[in-house]
């Protein structure tokens, strides 16, 4: 799937350093929600995983952006109008998490197949857009996107 050296192409086996140590290969340290996905899919929680890896790195990518976008917006409209080329792999990343998630976040309950939810998360977030993004602003809900039918709105994206 990736090329070797490539984020997600080590082989089998092969431990993931520490939640902030950094890499062998010196890369930044490995972030928090990789950690949490690992841990929910070693627990058979695998609709939580995908939820959680897909709403981060949307959230993540949006801040290291600048992007404010409206309310209402969905995923779709966000992932067909503001992926930009000057995006670089993050362009092809983010809607890969999103064919994970839509299933699971849209479809009956059951328990997906995510082969390959770890290593599109690792690589976006060898990005250098997602190495070091802006600190998330502090909110209640987790996320700037309110649970689709929860009621809740988002906080005002400025």
């Amino acid at each position: 799937m990736f090329p070797q050296g490539a984020p997600g192409s080590e082989p089998a086996g092969s431990a993931p350093p520490a939640v902030g140590a950094p890499s062998a290969r010196g890369t930044p340290p490995i972030p928090a929600v990789i950690a949490e996905v690992e841990r929910l899919l070693g627990a058979g929680r695998t609709a939580e995983a995908v939820l959680l890896a897909y709403r981060t790195a949307e959230d993540d990518v949006r801040r290291a952006f600048g992007m404010n976008l409206p309310t209402q917006w969905t995923h779709r409209e966000f992932l067909a109008q503001y992926l930009r080329r000057d995006m670089g792999y993050l362009a092809e990343l983010l809607p890969q998490l999103y064919a994970s998630y839509e299933p699971v976040r849209y479809g009956p309950p059951a328990s997906p197949a995510v082969p390959h939810l770890l290593d599109v998360l690792r690589a976006l977030y060898q990005e250098p857009a997602l190495r070091h993004p802006p600190p998330a602003p502090r909110t209640t809900a987790g996320t700037s996107r309110a649970p689709h039918g929860s009621g809740a709105s988002a906080p005002r994206r400025t």
